[in-house]
């Protein structure tokens, strides 16, 4: 086992998943495991299962299965890495770096480091400095956000100009760097001012609970300089690859499986002083595509909500572009003009704000409908619907779908599909349908089963060369060859190294024996079983060569080989008395 693995293998040992899944829910004892409320999805009877012997959890209800490492990833949002890193702070164990930095190397990731800490020092102050001005405080106030909420999402305030700069000098914060990351600008007169000042600031998270950046905004009646300021990119901080309020709504994002993007950071604040905490905004740029990838790594179920005003059907207009090419259906909450989820937010009781969301309606009948309102419903009008609704679904490359969008835009305009099928032709990529699933012979899925029980039943498996030669099945022969290398490489406790290299629930037999193995007691002889399915496997073996044996008998028959005919029905009859005294045994 390498380096890497062993360190990995000792932190798993050393946390205990149920305090690690504690933190996040409420379980229960029950038998040999823990249930509780699965994380992951909406449910009202617990299908949420840890063992903690084994170190693993499985929900029987939405699938979701793993170790506390793949738990955070799925729970908290973060990298494997940062799993890890996360779990060897809590396990006490200090973790090998993961590779020889050259000079360069090592010199940026001292000046990440750094501008890090000075987003941090920065931070700290911004919410010092909230506290202590009623201005700011009373502001937030009249938009509906207590201090309460204003700390949940780490606000601040820009301090009057010259506490900031103090703060980072007393904290031997580089200058140099601060000004990297945004935090101050040089001085046409000498020294530096503060970007910031003044103004009511919005950090930005990364999903390991760092501030990376600032999103600052003007306090009424102050109108000098634009709206909203925002932090430059840098290394740690890329525009248009983050989003406001995800470190905040990822556990709400995974408990309801839906996603809210709206347009704004008070759109996000209104809602969430409501309790629709799985919001999020964009920071003032259009929807990008590396926002779309970062979502998607909590959920495909996306809902947009911007404004009702033109610029805001725009925008709408360009996500739905976007999610397609993406490969994701979402809904579209309607706003009316002049109003946007902040205002419907404040105004609404929290009772009706439920309704609200129920009405979001398919983003593809969304799009027909305000074309349509745009054009008419003239002929005319039609028309240039479906030049319009034709290129904004033009990135869609699977072949249903696009049928699928066609087929609701007739419907919406009363016309024949035909005529829809005619201007809109389906896509050049033809995307490859998988039919159902092959079943993986239950003797060889069996037998995988019986080596991540027990890892010393592949050396007498190994022991035989023939034995081999027993699995037919391409999927089971190559994770076999995975778990032969595997083990041979010093992992014999295959069930952990099974975990250890990760699994997702997309139906492979991978996947299917990651959820046997849960299954607490399911092989409780594996020795005795191991002989039960190789001599099953024999059987299976010569019953196969019978069927072969049988076809070409037919043959040579059928061409009146009677040489060959009598050969194949000896070595037939030989065959049939092996699998019946392999029965009998």
């Amino acid at each position: 086992m390498s380096q890497p693995n062993l360190v990995v293998r000792e932190i798993l040992d050393k946390i205990s998943l149920v305090e690690v899944v504690s933190d996040y829910v409420q379980l229960k004892k029950a038998g040999n495991s823990w249930k509780g409320l699965c994380p992951f999805h909406n449910e009202k009877t617990p299908s949420f299962n840890v063992n903690e012997s084994k170190g693993l959890y499985y929900c029987f209800g939405c699938q979701s299965g793993g170790n506390a490492i793949t738990f955070l990833t799925q729970v908290a949002g973060l990298t494997p890495r940062e799993a890890v890193e996360r779990l060897a702070k809590r396990a006490g164990v200090e973790l090998p770096e993961r590779t020889e930095y050259s000079p360069q190397q090592s010199r940026a990731a001292k000046e990440r480091a750094d501008m890090l800490h000075a987003v941090h020092v920065a931070n700290e102050y911004f919410q010092k400095a909230l506290k202590a001005c009623d201005h700011a405080r009373s502001y937030l106030a009249t938009r509906g956000v207590d201090s309460a909420l204003a700390s949940k999402y780490g606000l601040g305030y820009g301090g009057d100009g010259h506490g900031l700069l103090h703060e980072l000098a007393a904290r031997k914060v580089s200058f140099d760097i601060a000004q990297a990351v945004g935090l101050i600008l040089p001085s046409q007169h000498g020294g530096y001012y503060e970007r910031f000042r003044n103004r009511l600031v919005f950090p930005v998270f990364n999903l390991d609970g760092a501030a990376i950046a600032f999103s600052a905004r003007q306090i009424p009646p102050d109108e000098d300089g634009p709206k909203f300021v925002n932090s430059p990119e840098s290394p740690i901080y890329t525009k248009g690859a983050a989003v406001f309020g995800l470190l905040q709504a990822r556990q709400a994002i995974r408990k309801s499986q839906k996603i809210i993007i709206v347009e704004g950071n008070f759109d996000v604040l209104s809602l969430g002083a409501k309790g629709v905490e799985n919001v999020v905004a964009p920071l003032g740029t259009a929807l990008t595509p590396e926002q779309i990838r970062l979502v998607r790594r909590f959920t495909e179920n996306v809902v947009l909500w911007f404004d009702g005003d033109e610029a805001g059907q725009k925008a709408t207009h360009r996500s739905i572009s976007l999610l397609i090419e993406a490969g994701i259906e979402a809904e579209v909450i309607q706003t009316a003009a002049g109003e946007d989820p902040d205002s419907v937010a404040r105004n609404a009781l929290v009772d009706s704000l439920p309704t609200v969301l129920d009405n979001a309606i398919p983003m593809i009948t969304y799009l027909v409908e305000s074309m349509l309102k745009t054009h008419g419903n003239t002929p005319h009008g039609k028309r240039k619907v479906v030049e319009e609704f034709k290129e904004a679904i033009s990135s869609e490359k699977d072949p249903f779908r696009y049928g699928r969008y066609r087929e609701e835009l007739a419907r919406l305009l009363v016309i024949d599909v035909k005529e829809v099928q005619h201007i809109l032709r389906s896509p050049d990529t033809i995307i490859e349908q998988s039919d159902v699933k092959k079943l993986t012979p239950v003797a060889e899925r069996t037998l995988l089963e019986l080596f991540l029980c027990e890892g010393t039943l592949i050396e007498r498996f190994l022991q035989e060369d023939p034995l081999k030669e027993l699995l037919v099945d391409s999927e089971v022969k190559e994770l076999f060859e995975q778990m032969q290398a595997a083990y041979e490489s010093g992992n014999h406790d295959l069930g952990a190294w099974l975990v250890n290299n990760g699994q997702e629930d997309d139906g492979s037999l991978r996947t299917r024996l990651y959820k046997s193995i849960m299954i607490e007691g399911i092989h409780p002889d594996p020795e005795l079983e191991f002989d039960q399915i190789i001599g099953r496997l024999r059987r299976e073996r010569m019953e196969s060569q019978q069927k072969h044996l049988q076809e070409r008998l037919r043959l040579a028959q059928r061409e009146g080989r009677q040489e060959d005919t009598l050969e194949l029905a000896l070595e037939i009859a030989r065959i049939k008395k092996l699998i019946i005294s392999a029965r009998t045994s």
